[in-house]
């Protein structure tokens, strides 16, 4: 509405309205994206889930595009981020949900779900996928933890570099554009978009940073595992980064209490198992990193 009264107030001229429909555009066009799936996904609330077993040669892979022959000799045609992917070549099994052409599918231990499409044939030079061994290693050379690191690096690196294009030609535009007498659409608009862009600039370098600090390797040689009480009861929600507190019981025996900024994966896996994984044996009152073994999910554990 605020790019059409700009048109209509400044006329096609101004290079506001223009600003105005990509930006909000844009996210209207995604967000009425996440309502329509959330929309096929609530029609199935209450539907069980059916396990999906991959036979050795019927998991095909072409970049994130993944390819699976059903029982029937149809493919299961979706897309998984490549954490996943790698989880997927060694555990060799999905959970399915839905039964027309058009399903919902997650591997196991996640909490989200990919939408996926049931199709004659897989897709188009796809070539078939290595086998990952399963077997238990640590933190170092688990390539599942890996591969979703590398992921999460280079996830990090485009939306930095993204922001900050954004900002930079915003603050660029606003340089460059004078307000014309008068034209008080034009003055506020000029002065919102430098605002939003000097904002862009700092998400975009801080989310840089971040990448940067992702890039350094995980070097734990083993597994520690701890037991531990949270102080509330866990209800997941349809978020990225889950906040968990609780008590935490260390091998050697002390107790501390904890905080955990975790993905919804891997803090649902710690309310409901009960365990915590950490990446290598921290020293006592310092952090660490959280995963799972063999799982594509990170969290950052503190000791209170």
């Amino acid at each position: 509405m605020l790019g059409l009264l700009l048109v209509l107030t400044e006329g096609w001229g101004s290079t506001l309205p223009y600003i105005y429909f990509g930006t909000f555009g844009g996210m209207l066009a995604m967000w009425t994206y996440v309502l329509i799936l959330y929309r096929r996904v609530r029609s199935h609330f209450g539907e069980p889930y059916h396990r999906l077993d991959v036979a050795p040669d019927g998991l095909l892979t072409k970049g994130a595009r993944v390819s699976v022959r059903l029982p029937d000799g149809r493919w299961l045609r979706t897309r998984l981020p490549d954490g996943p992917r790698v989880q997927l070549a060694g555990e060799r099994r999905l959970w399915v949900l839905g039964t027309g052409r058009r399903v919902f599918v997650r591997p196991p231990g996640a909490m989200w779900l990919r939408s996926g499409r049931i199709e004659d044939a897989p897709v188009s030079g796809a070539t078939l996928a290595e086998f990952v061994s399963r077997h238990p290693t640590p933190p170092s050379r688990d390539p599942v933890l890996a591969a979703h690191r590398a992921f999460q690096v280079r996830r990090a690196a485009v939306t930095g570099v993204t922001f900050l294009v954004l900002g930079a030609a915003g603050l660029a535009l606003t340089s460059s554009v004078e307000p014309e007498p008068g034209g008080v659409a034009d003055a506020a608009g000029v002065g919102g978009i430098a605002g939003g862009s000097a904002v862009f600039v700092m998400l975009g370098l801080l989310t840089a940073v971040g990448s940067l600090r992702m890039r350094r390797p995980i070097t734990g040689d083993s597994w520690v595992e701890l037991r531990v009480a949270l102080d509330t009861p866990f209800v997941p929600r349809a978020r990225t980064a889950v906040r968990l507190t609780g008590w935490a019981l260390y091998p050697d025996g002390r107790q501390t209490r904890f905080r955990l900024v975790a993905d919804i994966s891997l803090a649902t896996n710690v309310a409901v198992t009960g365990q915590l994984w950490l990446v290598g044996y921290p020293p006592p009152g310092k952090p660490a990193r959280a995963a799972l073994p063999g799982h594509p999910c990170l969290g950052s554990f503190r000791p209170a």
